[in-house]
């Protein structure tokens, strides 16, 4: 069973895609669909997500990371990978 995914974009950004999409022969909904298989198989957007080159960067600020970090009981340091061995 498929289902329907619907999104928003300008005409000027649909007009480029469709276009990009029949030079290389296929059509957009394959196009869509092989992006989605891709997220699915890398596990998160296929390739490099970046803040543009002309953006101004936030500034740091000492303790923003208070809170987001948690310590680990192990004495190990790789013991976690433990459960991953099988997939090295």
């Amino acid at each position: 069973m498929s289902v329907q995914v619907s999104t928003r974009i300008d005409e000027t950004t649909k007009q480029q895609f469709d276009k990009v999409c029949e030079v290389i022969g296929i059509s957009p909904s394959n196009a869509i669909s092989m992006f989605i298989r891709g997220v699915i198989n890398h596990r998160g957007i296929p390739f490099n997500v970046t803040m543009p080159a002309n953006t101004a960067r936030p500034p740091f600020e000492f303790g923003c990371m208070k809170g987001k970090i948690q310590e680990t009981n192990s004495h190990d340091w790789f013991e976690p990978m433990d459960d991953f061995r099988e997939y090295m």
